[in-house]
Protein backbone atom coordinates (compact mmCIF):
# COMPACT_ATOMS: atom_id res chain seq x y z
CA UNK A 1 0.00 0.00 0.00
CA UNK A 2 2.67 2.44 -1.01
CA UNK A 3 1.94 6.03 -1.09
CA UNK A 4 0.51 7.14 -0.42
CA UNK A 5 4.24 25.77 -8.64
CA UNK A 6 3.16 27.82 -9.45
CA UNK A 7 6.17 29.97 -10.31
CA UNK A 8 5.28 33.01 -12.38
CA UNK A 9 8.22 35.21 -13.32
CA UNK A 10 8.48 38.03 -15.78
CA UNK A 11 11.92 37.14 -17.05
CA UNK A 12 12.12 34.65 -19.90
CA UNK A 13 15.88 34.89 -20.42
CA UNK A 14 16.42 31.40 -19.13
CA UNK A 15 14.26 29.81 -21.79
CA UNK A 16 16.32 31.13 -24.69
CA UNK A 17 17.03 28.34 -27.13
CA UNK A 18 13.85 26.42 -26.32
CA UNK A 19 10.94 26.17 -28.71
CA UNK A 20 7.51 27.73 -28.24
CA UNK A 21 5.47 26.33 -25.38
CA UNK A 22 3.66 23.01 -25.47
CA UNK A 23 0.24 23.17 -27.11
CA UNK A 24 -2.90 23.09 -24.96
CA UNK A 25 -4.17 19.59 -24.33
CA UNK A 26 -0.72 18.01 -23.87
CA UNK A 27 -0.13 15.65 -20.94
CA UNK A 28 3.15 14.07 -19.83
CA UNK A 29 3.64 11.12 -17.46
CA UNK A 30 6.86 9.60 -16.18
CA UNK A 31 6.93 5.84 -16.84
CA UNK A 32 9.31 5.46 -13.86
CA UNK A 33 10.64 2.15 -15.20
CA UNK A 34 12.99 0.81 -12.55
CA UNK A 35 13.03 -2.90 -13.25
CA UNK A 36 15.15 -2.37 -16.40
CA UNK A 37 18.19 -0.14 -15.94
CA UNK A 38 18.24 2.96 -18.15
CA UNK A 39 14.64 2.55 -19.38
CA UNK A 40 12.94 5.45 -17.61
CA UNK A 41 11.00 7.71 -19.97
CA UNK A 42 8.40 10.42 -20.40
CA UNK A 43 5.17 9.43 -22.12
CA UNK A 44 3.40 12.19 -24.04
CA UNK A 45 -0.33 12.35 -24.85
CA UNK A 46 -2.52 14.78 -26.75
CA UNK A 47 -6.08 15.39 -25.53
CA UNK A 48 -8.89 16.08 -27.99
CA UNK A 49 -12.01 18.21 -27.44
CA UNK A 50 -13.94 15.22 -26.09
CA UNK A 51 -11.36 14.52 -23.38
CA UNK A 52 -9.78 11.49 -25.06
CA UNK A 53 -6.02 10.92 -25.17
CA UNK A 54 -3.79 9.86 -28.05
CA UNK A 55 -0.07 9.06 -27.61
CA UNK A 56 2.45 11.41 -29.22
CA UNK A 57 5.63 9.61 -28.21
CA UNK A 58 7.89 8.08 -25.60
CA UNK A 59 11.00 10.08 -24.71
CA UNK A 60 13.90 8.35 -22.89
CA UNK A 61 15.28 10.20 -19.89
CA UNK A 62 18.66 8.51 -19.99
CA UNK A 63 18.21 7.03 -16.54
CA UNK A 64 16.36 4.62 -14.25
CA UNK A 65 13.19 4.95 -12.18
CA UNK A 66 12.53 3.78 -8.63
CA UNK A 67 13.40 0.11 -8.23
CA UNK A 68 10.12 -1.85 -7.82
CA UNK A 69 9.10 -3.50 -4.55
CA UNK A 70 7.61 -6.88 -3.81
CA UNK A 71 4.38 -5.37 -2.58
CA UNK A 72 2.76 -6.99 0.44
CA UNK A 73 -0.43 -5.40 1.80
CA UNK A 74 0.34 -6.68 5.30
CA UNK A 75 3.72 -4.91 5.42
CA UNK A 76 2.70 -1.26 5.44
CA UNK A 77 5.97 0.07 6.97
CA UNK A 78 7.95 -1.70 4.25
CA UNK A 79 5.87 -0.58 1.29
CA UNK A 80 5.28 3.03 2.25
CA UNK A 81 8.16 5.33 1.38
CA UNK A 82 9.86 4.63 -1.96
CA UNK A 83 6.98 5.92 -4.12
CA UNK A 84 5.81 8.69 -1.79
CA UNK A 85 6.76 11.90 -3.59
CA UNK A 86 5.39 14.63 -5.83
CA UNK A 87 6.66 16.90 -8.61
CA UNK A 88 8.64 14.14 -10.29
CA UNK A 89 8.34 16.18 -13.46
CA UNK A 90 7.62 19.87 -13.94
CA UNK A 91 7.57 22.55 -16.65
CA UNK A 92 9.39 25.84 -16.45
CA UNK A 93 7.08 28.86 -16.14
CA UNK A 94 6.10 29.02 -19.83
CA UNK A 95 6.26 25.27 -20.56
CA UNK A 96 9.19 25.50 -22.96
CA UNK A 97 11.27 23.13 -20.84
CA UNK A 98 10.50 19.97 -18.93
CA UNK A 99 12.49 18.63 -15.97
CA UNK A 100 12.20 15.14 -14.51
CA UNK A 101 13.94 12.92 -11.97
CA UNK A 102 15.71 9.64 -12.59
CA UNK A 103 15.11 8.40 -9.06
CA UNK A 104 16.99 5.14 -9.48
CA UNK A 105 20.13 6.59 -11.09
CA UNK A 106 20.57 9.97 -9.34
CA UNK A 107 20.15 12.35 -12.28
CA UNK A 108 17.81 15.04 -13.61
CA UNK A 109 16.75 14.97 -17.26
CA UNK A 110 16.00 18.24 -19.08
CA UNK A 111 14.02 18.50 -22.32
CA UNK A 112 13.11 21.28 -24.71
CA UNK A 113 9.38 21.15 -25.50
CA UNK A 114 8.58 21.49 -29.20
CA UNK A 115 5.50 23.20 -30.65
CA UNK A 116 4.01 19.80 -31.53
CA UNK A 117 4.56 18.45 -28.00
CA UNK A 118 7.64 16.38 -28.83
CA UNK A 119 10.48 16.44 -26.29
CA UNK A 120 14.14 16.92 -27.23
CA UNK A 121 16.82 16.42 -24.55
CA UNK A 122 19.11 19.39 -24.01
CA UNK A 123 22.82 18.89 -24.56
CA UNK A 124 24.41 17.01 -21.65
CA UNK A 125 21.14 15.68 -20.19
CA UNK A 126 20.75 13.96 -17.77
CA UNK A 127 22.67 15.89 -15.09
CA UNK A 128 23.77 14.80 -11.58
CA UNK A 129 21.08 15.46 -8.99
CA UNK A 130 23.47 16.39 -6.20
CA UNK A 131 22.52 13.41 -4.07
CA UNK A 132 20.97 9.96 -4.02
CA UNK A 133 17.45 9.06 -5.20
CA UNK A 134 16.04 12.40 -6.46
CA UNK A 135 12.25 12.33 -6.15
CA UNK A 136 11.03 15.90 -6.59
CA UNK A 137 12.03 19.13 -8.34
CA UNK A 138 10.78 22.71 -8.10
CA UNK A 139 11.78 25.78 -10.09
CA UNK A 140 12.41 28.90 -8.02
CA UNK A 141 12.92 32.33 -9.55
CA UNK A 142 13.13 30.99 -13.10
CA UNK A 143 16.68 29.67 -12.98
CA UNK A 144 17.13 27.72 -9.71
CA UNK A 145 16.04 24.09 -9.72
CA UNK A 146 15.57 22.78 -6.18
CA UNK A 147 15.97 19.00 -5.85
CA UNK A 148 14.83 16.67 -3.07
CA UNK A 149 17.18 13.69 -2.88
CA UNK A 150 15.31 11.21 -0.71
CA UNK A 151 17.82 8.32 -0.47
CA UNK A 152 14.99 5.82 0.01
CA UNK A 153 15.25 3.59 -3.07
CA UNK A 154 15.15 0.52 -0.85
CA UNK A 155 15.26 -2.12 -3.60
CA UNK A 156 18.31 -0.62 -5.31
CA UNK A 157 21.32 -2.93 -5.24
CA UNK A 158 23.67 -1.74 -2.51
CA UNK A 159 21.07 0.22 -0.53
CA UNK A 160 21.96 0.35 3.18
CA UNK A 161 19.38 2.02 5.40
CA UNK A 162 21.88 3.02 8.09
CA UNK A 163 23.88 5.02 5.52
CA UNK A 164 20.97 7.12 4.27
CA UNK A 165 21.77 10.79 3.73
CA UNK A 166 18.78 12.58 2.16
CA UNK A 167 19.24 16.21 1.19
CA UNK A 168 17.88 19.33 -0.44
CA UNK A 169 20.08 20.98 -3.03
CA UNK A 170 19.96 23.67 -5.71
CA UNK A 171 21.09 23.57 -9.34
CA UNK A 172 21.36 26.64 -11.55
CA UNK A 173 19.74 26.46 -14.99
CA UNK A 174 21.78 28.16 -17.71
CA UNK A 175 20.22 29.52 -20.94
CA UNK A 176 20.96 26.28 -22.82
CA UNK A 177 19.24 24.09 -20.23
CA UNK A 178 22.36 22.83 -18.48
CA UNK A 179 22.11 22.27 -14.72
CA UNK A 180 25.06 23.49 -12.62
CA UNK A 181 25.39 22.92 -8.84
CA UNK A 182 24.99 26.06 -6.74
CA UNK A 183 27.99 26.17 -4.34
CA UNK A 184 27.22 25.65 -0.64
CA UNK A 185 23.52 25.07 -1.33
CA UNK A 186 23.12 21.47 -0.12
CA UNK A 187 21.27 20.92 3.16
CA UNK A 188 21.36 17.45 4.70
CA UNK A 189 17.83 16.44 5.70
CA UNK A 190 18.91 13.56 7.92
CA UNK A 191 21.65 10.98 8.34
CA UNK A 192 21.68 7.30 9.21
CA UNK A 193 18.83 5.77 11.10
CA UNK A 194 16.88 3.52 8.82
CA UNK A 195 13.53 3.18 7.10
CA UNK A 196 9.95 3.49 8.24
CA UNK A 197 8.35 5.71 10.90
CA UNK A 198 10.71 7.86 12.89
CA UNK A 199 13.13 8.38 10.00
CA UNK A 200 13.50 11.42 7.77
CA UNK A 201 11.80 10.96 4.40
CA UNK A 202 11.63 14.21 2.40
CA UNK A 203 9.13 14.09 -0.46
CA UNK A 204 8.51 17.40 -2.22
CA UNK A 205 10.08 20.68 -3.37
CA UNK A 206 6.97 22.87 -3.20
CA UNK A 207 7.86 26.39 -4.35
CA UNK A 208 5.91 29.37 -3.00
CA UNK A 209 4.27 31.58 -5.65
CA UNK A 210 6.98 34.25 -5.26
CA UNK A 211 9.74 31.68 -5.77
CA UNK A 212 11.53 32.51 -2.51
CA UNK A 213 10.43 29.65 -0.25
CA UNK A 214 10.44 25.85 -0.43
CA UNK A 215 8.15 23.62 1.63
CA UNK A 216 8.60 19.87 2.13
CA UNK A 217 6.47 17.14 3.71
CA UNK A 218 8.69 14.81 5.76
CA UNK A 219 6.35 11.82 5.85
CA UNK A 220 7.92 9.45 8.38
CA UNK A 221 9.46 12.39 10.23
CA UNK A 222 5.86 13.61 10.77
CA UNK A 223 7.06 17.15 10.07
CA UNK A 224 6.90 19.95 7.55
CA UNK A 225 10.05 21.92 6.75
CA UNK A 226 10.61 25.23 4.98
CA UNK A 227 13.70 26.62 3.26
CA UNK A 228 14.56 30.00 1.83
CA UNK A 229 16.10 30.49 -1.61
CA UNK A 230 18.68 33.28 -1.58
CA UNK A 231 19.40 35.70 -4.45
CA UNK A 232 22.51 33.62 -5.22
CA UNK A 233 20.44 30.42 -5.31
CA UNK A 234 21.65 29.08 -1.98
CA UNK A 235 19.21 27.25 0.24
CA UNK A 236 18.90 27.94 3.96
CA UNK A 237 16.77 26.36 6.65
CA UNK A 238 13.79 28.51 7.68
CA UNK A 239 11.39 26.56 9.93
CA UNK A 240 10.42 23.03 10.92
CA UNK A 241 7.31 21.90 12.78
CA UNK A 242 5.83 18.55 13.62
CA UNK A 243 2.31 17.90 12.46
CA UNK A 244 -0.28 18.70 15.15
CA UNK A 245 -0.79 15.87 17.62
CA UNK A 246 -4.35 17.11 18.10
CA UNK A 247 -5.18 15.86 14.58
CA UNK A 248 -3.94 12.30 15.15
CA UNK A 249 -6.85 9.93 14.61
CA UNK A 250 -5.72 7.07 12.38
CA UNK A 251 -8.48 4.79 11.17
CA UNK A 252 -8.18 1.04 11.96
CA UNK A 253 -6.54 -1.17 10.85
CA UNK A 254 -3.81 1.29 9.88
CA UNK A 255 -3.12 2.26 13.50
CA UNK A 256 -2.05 -1.33 14.11
CA UNK A 257 -0.23 -1.91 10.81
CA UNK A 258 1.88 1.26 10.88
CA UNK A 259 3.58 2.14 14.18
CA UNK A 260 3.74 5.85 14.91
CA UNK A 261 6.31 6.59 17.62
CA UNK A 262 5.98 10.36 17.20
CA UNK A 263 2.25 10.44 17.98
CA UNK A 264 1.61 12.90 15.14
CA UNK A 265 -0.04 12.44 11.73
CA UNK A 266 2.04 11.21 8.81
CA UNK A 267 2.11 13.99 6.22
CA UNK A 268 2.31 13.61 2.46
CA UNK A 269 1.44 16.02 -0.32
CA UNK A 270 1.53 19.82 -0.23
CA UNK A 271 -0.17 22.44 -2.40
CA UNK A 272 0.28 26.21 -2.27
CA UNK A 273 -2.55 28.71 -2.65
CA UNK A 274 -1.66 30.80 -5.74
CA UNK A 275 -2.57 34.19 -4.24
CA UNK A 276 -2.52 33.96 -0.45
CA UNK A 277 0.26 32.88 1.98
CA UNK A 278 -1.47 29.56 2.62
CA UNK A 279 -0.61 25.96 1.88
CA UNK A 280 -2.42 22.67 2.33
CA UNK A 281 -1.01 19.34 3.56
CA UNK A 282 -2.32 15.79 3.46
CA UNK A 283 -2.63 13.98 6.81
CA UNK A 284 -2.38 10.51 5.37
CA UNK A 285 -4.18 8.09 7.69
CA UNK A 286 -6.54 10.66 9.16
CA UNK A 287 -8.07 11.45 5.77
CA UNK A 288 -7.79 15.19 6.37
CA UNK A 289 -6.16 18.18 4.72
CA UNK A 290 -4.27 20.48 7.04
CA UNK A 291 -4.42 24.22 6.44
CA UNK A 292 -1.32 26.32 7.15
CA UNK A 293 -0.51 30.02 6.92
CA UNK A 294 3.04 31.33 6.44
CA UNK A 295 5.03 34.55 6.25
CA UNK A 296 7.75 35.84 3.95
CA UNK A 297 10.52 34.44 6.13
CA UNK A 298 9.18 30.89 5.78
CA UNK A 299 7.71 30.59 9.28
CA UNK A 300 4.37 28.78 9.21
CA UNK A 301 1.59 27.68 11.53
CA UNK A 302 -1.23 25.16 11.53
CA UNK A 303 -4.72 26.67 11.33
CA UNK A 304 -7.20 23.77 11.05
CA UNK A 305 -7.95 20.64 9.04
CA UNK A 306 -10.86 19.49 6.89
CA UNK A 307 -12.08 16.00 5.98
CA UNK A 308 -11.09 14.70 2.55
CA UNK A 309 -10.71 10.97 1.85
CA UNK A 310 -8.79 8.12 3.47
CA UNK A 311 -5.17 8.02 2.44
CA UNK A 312 -4.96 11.61 1.17
CA UNK A 313 -1.52 11.81 -0.38
CA UNK A 314 -1.40 14.51 -3.05
CA UNK A 315 -3.08 17.87 -3.61
CA UNK A 316 -3.25 20.55 -6.26
CA UNK A 317 -4.92 23.97 -6.48
CA UNK A 318 -6.54 25.59 -9.48
CA UNK A 319 -5.11 28.86 -10.79
CA UNK A 320 -7.72 31.07 -9.14
CA UNK A 321 -7.24 29.41 -5.77
CA UNK A 322 -10.91 28.63 -5.11
CA UNK A 323 -10.65 24.84 -5.57
CA UNK A 324 -8.21 22.23 -4.25
CA UNK A 325 -8.24 18.64 -5.50
CA UNK A 326 -6.92 15.82 -3.32
CA UNK A 327 -5.87 12.31 -4.36
CA UNK A 328 -7.03 9.77 -1.76
CA UNK A 329 -4.77 6.80 -2.38
CA UNK A 330 -6.28 4.23 -0.06
CA UNK A 331 -9.77 4.56 -1.59
CA UNK A 332 -8.77 5.48 -5.18
CA UNK A 333 -10.79 8.69 -5.18
CA UNK A 334 -10.51 12.43 -5.70
CA UNK A 335 -11.99 14.99 -3.30
CA UNK A 336 -12.83 18.56 -4.26
CA UNK A 337 -12.49 21.33 -1.69
CA UNK A 338 -13.97 24.81 -1.93
CA UNK A 339 -11.15 27.14 -0.90
CA UNK A 340 -12.90 30.44 -1.67
CA UNK A 341 -12.04 31.17 1.95
CA UNK A 342 -8.43 29.90 1.82
CA UNK A 343 -8.18 29.29 5.58
CA UNK A 344 -11.51 27.51 5.88
CA UNK A 345 -11.96 24.90 3.10
CA UNK A 346 -15.24 23.06 2.63
CA UNK A 347 -15.50 19.65 0.96
CA UNK A 348 -17.77 19.68 -2.10
CA UNK A 349 -17.35 16.25 -3.68
CA UNK A 350 -15.84 12.77 -3.63
CA UNK A 351 -15.28 11.17 -7.03
CA UNK A 352 -14.28 7.53 -7.51
CA UNK A 353 -11.89 6.72 -10.36
CA UNK A 354 -13.11 4.23 -12.94
CA UNK A 355 -11.29 1.00 -13.74
CA UNK A 356 -9.98 -1.98 -11.78
CA UNK A 357 -8.84 -1.68 -8.15
CA UNK A 358 -5.95 0.78 -7.97
CA UNK A 359 -4.36 3.48 -5.85
CA UNK A 360 -4.74 7.08 -7.01
CA UNK A 361 -1.51 9.05 -6.75
CA UNK A 362 -0.21 12.25 -8.37
CA UNK A 363 -2.58 14.67 -10.10
CA UNK A 364 -2.37 17.80 -12.25
CA UNK A 365 -4.71 20.34 -13.84
CA UNK A 366 -4.30 21.65 -17.36
CA UNK A 367 -3.47 25.34 -17.78
CA UNK A 368 -7.12 26.29 -18.30
CA UNK A 369 -8.45 24.26 -15.41
CA UNK A 370 -10.73 22.27 -17.72
CA UNK A 371 -9.31 18.79 -17.09
CA UNK A 372 -7.72 17.03 -14.14
CA UNK A 373 -5.26 14.21 -14.83
CA UNK A 374 -4.64 11.51 -12.22
CA UNK A 375 -2.11 8.67 -12.08
CA UNK A 376 -3.19 5.38 -10.51
CA UNK A 377 -0.85 2.57 -9.54
CA UNK A 378 -0.78 -1.18 -9.04
CA UNK A 379 -0.08 -0.52 -5.39
CA UNK A 380 -0.65 -3.85 -3.66
CA UNK A 381 -0.78 -7.57 -4.36
CA UNK A 382 -3.98 -8.57 -6.10
CA UNK A 383 -4.26 -5.43 -8.19
CA UNK A 384 -3.91 -6.15 -11.93
CA UNK A 385 -1.06 -4.64 -14.00
CA UNK A 386 -3.52 -2.38 -15.81
CA UNK A 387 -4.14 -0.59 -12.51
CA UNK A 388 -1.18 1.50 -13.72
CA UNK A 389 -3.11 4.13 -15.65
CA UNK A 390 -3.68 7.79 -16.50
CA UNK A 391 -7.22 9.06 -15.84
CA UNK A 392 -8.80 12.12 -17.48
CA UNK A 393 -11.46 13.98 -15.46
CA UNK A 394 -13.49 16.84 -16.93
CA UNK A 395 -13.97 19.83 -14.63
CA UNK A 396 -17.38 21.52 -14.53
CA UNK A 397 -17.71 25.33 -14.55
CA UNK A 398 -18.24 25.29 -10.78
CA UNK A 399 -14.94 23.45 -10.25
CA UNK A 400 -16.38 20.05 -9.37
CA UNK A 401 -15.63 16.90 -11.41
CA UNK A 402 -18.25 16.40 -14.11
CA UNK A 403 -17.14 13.08 -15.58
CA UNK A 404 -14.24 10.76 -16.34
CA UNK A 405 -13.65 10.98 -20.08
CA UNK A 406 -10.75 8.57 -20.57
CA UNK A 407 -8.43 6.08 -18.93
CA UNK A 408 -5.15 5.02 -20.56
CA UNK A 409 -3.18 2.03 -19.27
CA UNK A 410 0.54 2.68 -18.63
CA UNK A 411 2.13 -0.75 -19.34
CA UNK A 412 5.15 -0.63 -17.00
CA UNK A 413 4.42 -3.34 -14.40
CA UNK A 414 6.16 -4.31 -12.11
CA UNK A 415 7.30 -0.68 -12.10
CA UNK A 416 4.83 2.07 -11.15
CA UNK A 417 4.24 5.27 -13.17
CA UNK A 418 5.04 8.37 -11.20
CA UNK A 419 4.19 12.03 -11.81
CA UNK A 420 2.04 13.96 -14.29
CA UNK A 421 1.95 17.49 -15.73
CA UNK A 422 -0.33 19.06 -18.30
CA UNK A 423 -0.93 22.08 -20.49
Amino acid sequence: MNHCVIVMVAVSFFTIGASAQAPHGMVYVQSNVGHVSGNNSILGFKRDAAGHLAPVGEFPTGGTGVHPLFINPGNLPGTLGPFDSDQELIFNWDATRLFTVNSGSDTIAVFDVQTDGQLVPVKGSPFPSGGTNPVSVGLAGGDILVVVNKDYDVRRPGFVASRRKPNYTALRLNPNGKLIPVPHSTIVAGEGGGTGPGNTTPTQALVSPNGKLIFDADTFGTSIHSLTVGPNGRLARAASHGTPASELAPIPPFADLLPNPAGRPFVLGLAAHPREPVFYAGFLLEGRAGVYSYNGAGEFQFVRSVETGLGICWLTSNASGNRVYTSNTLVNSISVLDTSNPLNPVKLQDFMLAGPPAASTQLALDVRGEYLYVISQQAILGMPPDSNALHVLQIAPNGTIAAQTDRVVIPVSPSLPQGVIAR
